[in-house]
Protein backbone atom coordinates (compact mmCIF):
# COMPACT_ATOMS: atom_id res chain seq x y z
CA UNK A 1 0.00 0.00 0.00
CA UNK A 2 1.40 3.53 -0.70
CA UNK A 3 0.45 5.97 2.03
CA UNK A 4 -0.26 8.68 -0.21
CA UNK A 5 -2.11 6.86 -2.68
CA UNK A 6 -5.23 8.66 -3.81
CA UNK A 7 -7.57 6.65 -1.98
CA UNK A 8 -6.38 7.74 1.32
CA UNK A 9 -7.14 11.13 0.53
CA UNK A 10 -9.72 11.77 2.71
CA UNK A 11 -7.98 9.49 5.78
CA UNK A 12 -4.61 12.10 4.88
CA UNK A 13 -6.74 14.57 5.50
CA UNK A 14 -8.55 14.03 8.87
CA UNK A 15 -5.01 13.12 10.30
CA UNK A 16 -3.82 16.74 8.95
CA UNK A 17 -6.31 18.00 10.62
CA UNK A 18 -5.60 16.79 13.81
CA UNK A 19 -2.01 17.76 13.49
CA UNK A 20 -2.98 21.43 12.34
CA UNK A 21 -5.26 21.61 15.60
CA UNK A 22 -2.67 20.55 17.89
CA UNK A 23 -0.07 22.95 16.46
CA UNK A 24 -2.69 25.64 16.69
CA UNK A 25 -3.61 24.67 20.15
CA UNK A 26 0.19 25.18 20.79
CA UNK A 27 -0.08 28.60 19.44
CA UNK A 28 -2.45 29.91 21.52
CA UNK A 29 -1.00 28.83 24.75
CA UNK A 30 1.98 30.29 23.85
CA UNK A 31 0.08 33.50 23.58
CA UNK A 32 -2.34 32.49 26.80
CA UNK A 33 -5.23 31.38 25.21
CA UNK A 34 -6.52 28.07 25.74
CA UNK A 35 -8.31 26.95 21.78
CA UNK A 36 -10.73 24.37 22.98
CA UNK A 37 -12.54 26.16 25.96
CA UNK A 38 -12.62 28.99 24.10
CA UNK A 39 -14.65 26.90 21.23
CA UNK A 40 -16.58 24.85 24.56
CA UNK A 41 -17.77 28.87 25.41
CA UNK A 42 -18.71 30.06 22.49
CA UNK A 43 -20.57 26.67 21.81
CA UNK A 44 -22.80 27.35 24.79
CA UNK A 45 -24.65 30.27 23.47
CA UNK A 46 -26.33 27.84 21.10
CA UNK A 47 -29.54 26.17 22.59
CA UNK A 48 -30.22 24.17 19.85
CA UNK A 49 -27.20 22.71 20.24
CA UNK A 50 -27.70 21.25 23.63
CA UNK A 51 -31.40 19.87 23.59
CA UNK A 52 -33.19 17.83 21.37
CA UNK A 53 -31.52 14.87 19.12
CA UNK A 54 -28.59 17.17 18.61
CA UNK A 55 -27.98 17.46 22.72
CA UNK A 56 -28.73 13.91 23.12
CA UNK A 57 -25.48 13.48 20.49
CA UNK A 58 -23.05 15.54 21.45
CA UNK A 59 -23.79 13.75 24.83
CA UNK A 60 -22.78 10.56 23.24
CA UNK A 61 -19.84 11.73 22.05
CA UNK A 62 -18.69 13.32 25.70
CA UNK A 63 -18.71 16.77 24.80
CA UNK A 64 -19.71 18.58 28.32
CA UNK A 65 -17.42 15.57 29.68
CA UNK A 66 -13.89 16.41 27.46
CA UNK A 67 -13.16 19.50 25.77
CA UNK A 68 -15.20 19.54 22.27
CA UNK A 69 -12.22 20.44 20.40
CA UNK A 70 -10.94 17.44 21.50
CA UNK A 71 -14.15 15.01 20.47
CA UNK A 72 -13.24 16.39 17.00
CA UNK A 73 -9.46 15.65 16.89
CA UNK A 74 -10.45 11.95 18.11
CA UNK A 75 -13.12 11.97 15.83
CA UNK A 76 -10.63 12.86 12.92
CA UNK A 77 -8.04 10.92 14.43
CA UNK A 78 -10.15 7.80 14.91
CA UNK A 79 -11.93 8.17 10.86
CA UNK A 80 -8.77 8.53 9.27
CA UNK A 81 -6.73 5.77 11.27
CA UNK A 82 -9.76 3.28 10.52
CA UNK A 83 -9.71 4.72 6.81
CA UNK A 84 -6.00 3.99 5.96
CA UNK A 85 -5.44 0.59 7.74
CA UNK A 86 -9.32 -1.19 6.11
CA UNK A 87 -7.80 0.39 2.87
CA UNK A 88 -4.31 -1.31 3.82
CA UNK A 89 -5.90 -4.69 4.38
CA UNK A 90 -8.33 -4.59 1.14
CA UNK A 91 -5.57 -3.53 -1.38
CA UNK A 92 -3.31 -6.58 0.71
CA UNK A 93 -6.19 -9.08 0.02
CA UNK A 94 -7.62 -8.02 -3.43
CA UNK A 95 -5.02 -5.94 -4.90
CA UNK A 96 -7.10 -3.17 -5.39
CA UNK A 97 -8.66 -0.20 -2.87
CA UNK A 98 -12.31 0.19 -1.82
CA UNK A 99 -14.74 2.65 -3.38
CA UNK A 100 -14.45 5.56 -0.25
CA UNK A 101 -18.30 6.07 -1.02
CA UNK A 102 -18.55 2.90 0.81
CA UNK A 103 -15.62 3.05 3.04
CA UNK A 104 -15.64 6.56 4.45
CA UNK A 105 -19.58 6.48 6.20
CA UNK A 106 -18.56 2.96 7.56
CA UNK A 107 -15.21 4.95 9.25
CA UNK A 108 -17.11 7.62 10.41
CA UNK A 109 -19.29 4.85 12.56
CA UNK A 110 -16.86 3.69 13.57
CA UNK A 111 -14.76 6.57 15.17
CA UNK A 112 -18.63 8.04 16.55
CA UNK A 113 -18.85 4.63 18.53
CA UNK A 114 -15.00 4.77 19.72
CA UNK A 115 -15.17 8.33 20.90
CA UNK A 116 -17.67 7.16 23.08
CA UNK A 117 -16.17 4.49 24.49
CA UNK A 118 -12.86 6.36 24.12
CA UNK A 119 -13.68 9.51 25.83
CA UNK A 120 -15.08 7.61 28.95
CA UNK A 121 -12.10 5.83 29.82
CA UNK A 122 -9.54 9.09 28.91
CA UNK A 123 -12.06 12.38 30.61
CA UNK A 124 -11.02 11.65 34.49
CA UNK A 125 -7.23 12.05 32.79
CA UNK A 126 -7.95 15.75 31.33
CA UNK A 127 -6.98 18.68 32.92
CA UNK A 128 -10.51 19.62 33.01
CA UNK A 129 -11.88 16.48 34.90
CA UNK A 130 -8.76 16.06 36.95
CA UNK A 131 -10.24 17.23 40.33
CA UNK A 132 -13.91 15.85 39.59
CA UNK A 133 -14.45 12.57 41.70
CA UNK A 134 -17.88 11.94 40.75
CA UNK A 135 -19.76 9.29 38.98
CA UNK A 136 -22.68 10.06 37.30
CA UNK A 137 -25.32 8.31 39.48
CA UNK A 138 -23.19 10.28 42.36
CA UNK A 139 -25.20 13.98 40.48
CA UNK A 140 -28.44 12.50 41.87
CA UNK A 141 -29.42 15.00 44.87
CA UNK A 142 -27.30 18.12 43.21
CA UNK A 143 -28.77 21.56 42.05
CA UNK A 144 -28.48 22.72 38.92
CA UNK A 145 -29.09 25.83 36.29
CA UNK A 146 -31.02 25.42 33.04
CA UNK A 147 -28.50 26.73 30.72
CA UNK A 148 -30.70 25.39 27.42
CA UNK A 149 -33.96 26.79 25.88
CA UNK A 150 -36.44 24.90 27.45
CA UNK A 151 -37.75 21.33 28.33
CA UNK A 152 -40.78 19.04 28.91
CA UNK A 153 -40.92 15.94 29.57
CA UNK A 154 -39.31 13.64 26.48
CA UNK A 155 -37.48 16.83 25.55
CA UNK A 156 -34.79 17.60 27.66
CA UNK A 157 -32.03 20.48 27.70
CA UNK A 158 -28.87 21.16 29.17
CA UNK A 159 -28.44 22.13 32.94
CA UNK A 160 -24.87 22.98 34.49
CA UNK A 161 -23.82 22.08 38.05
CA UNK A 162 -20.63 22.51 40.16
CA UNK A 163 -19.77 19.67 42.40
CA UNK A 164 -18.27 19.94 45.59
CA UNK A 165 -14.82 19.69 43.99
CA UNK A 166 -15.60 22.51 41.99
CA UNK A 167 -15.75 21.20 38.38
CA UNK A 168 -18.68 21.83 36.57
CA UNK A 169 -20.67 19.39 34.79
CA UNK A 170 -23.11 19.62 31.82
CA UNK A 171 -26.03 17.34 31.60
CA UNK A 172 -29.31 16.68 30.36
CA UNK A 173 -32.70 17.68 32.31
CA UNK A 174 -36.30 17.18 32.01
CA UNK A 175 -38.74 17.75 34.13
CA UNK A 176 -41.97 15.47 35.41
CA UNK A 177 -44.72 15.00 33.58
CA UNK A 178 -46.63 17.97 32.87
CA UNK A 179 -43.96 20.62 33.98
CA UNK A 180 -41.51 22.85 32.17
CA UNK A 181 -38.51 24.08 32.40
CA UNK A 182 -37.14 27.82 31.22
CA UNK A 183 -33.55 28.91 31.07
CA UNK A 184 -31.92 30.34 34.06
CA UNK A 185 -34.22 28.34 36.05
CA UNK A 186 -32.96 26.13 39.34
CA UNK A 187 -33.73 22.66 39.44
CA UNK A 188 -33.17 19.93 41.74
CA UNK A 189 -31.27 16.37 39.99
CA UNK A 190 -33.32 13.63 41.53
CA UNK A 191 -32.59 10.36 39.24
CA UNK A 192 -31.19 9.32 36.33
CA UNK A 193 -32.98 8.19 32.47
CA UNK A 194 -30.73 6.79 30.86
CA UNK A 195 -27.17 6.97 29.60
CA UNK A 196 -27.48 10.63 28.95
CA UNK A 197 -30.88 11.95 30.43
CA UNK A 198 -31.70 12.83 34.10
CA UNK A 199 -35.08 13.83 35.79
CA UNK A 200 -35.30 17.08 37.83
CA UNK A 201 -37.80 19.17 39.57
CA UNK A 202 -37.73 22.59 40.08
CA UNK A 203 -36.04 23.87 43.25
CA UNK A 204 -37.78 22.76 46.11
CA UNK A 205 -36.74 25.30 48.63
CA UNK A 206 -36.68 28.20 46.72
CA UNK A 207 -36.13 30.43 50.10
CA UNK A 208 -33.02 29.13 51.32
CA UNK A 209 -31.41 27.71 48.01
Amino acid sequence: MILFAEYNDPYLFAISFVLLVGLLEIVSLIFGHFLSGALDAHLEHYDSLTSGNIGQALHYLNIGRIPSLIVLCLLAGFFGLFGILIQHGWVTLWQTPLSNLLLAPACLLLAIFTVHYCGKIIAPWLPRDETTALTEDEYIGSMAIITGHSAVTGTPCEGRFTDKFGQTHYLLLEPETGKEFKKGDKVLIICRLSATRYLAELNPWPNVL
